[in-house]
């Protein structure tokens, strides 16, 4: 099973890497039940939703989940990099796509409906603001 991961890089807390890893636990026990390895993607952002996708699936490597990371080229493709690498990890394919939004997150959305154009079943979190 291939999870995309996409979210904010204001998705930060406890209370926000909570529900991440909630979401990913239910997932990894689904995949395991229908013995599948559990292959989680996301951007590489050093902060947000990225972040805690990162660290749950890096202590659970050696229970079979895979992490891919694909981080965006700023430095090289400058305000085009989140855009290109989104449609990267999408053009890759997934099983689905998972949005954890945060106020605006334009990269997040972007993500999200790319993942709908290539008919990848897709589902959003929103960040309840009265829980921070």
């Amino acid at each position: 099973m291939r999870i995309l991961i996409t979210g904010s890089r204001h998705w930060d807390s406890r209370y926000g890497a909570t529900r991440i890893e909630t979401i990913l636990n239910l997932l990894h026990a689904l995949s395991d039940t229908l013995g599948q390895k559990l292959t989680v993607v996301h951007g590489g952002c050093a902060t947000g939703a990225d972040q805690a996708v990162d660290r749950w699936a890096r202590r659970r490597e050696d229970d079979g989940v895979t992490v891919e990371v694909y981080p965006a080229q700023w430095a090289r493709f400058n305000k085009a990099a989140g855009p290109m690498r989104n449609q990267e990890m999408v053009d890759r394919g997934a099983d689905l796509c998972i949005g954890f939004v945060r106020g605006t997150s334009p990269g997040t959305r972007h993500c999200l409906a790319l993942a709908r154009n290539a008919k990848i079943a897709t589902f959003t979190v929103n960040w309840e603001e009265e829980r921070e």
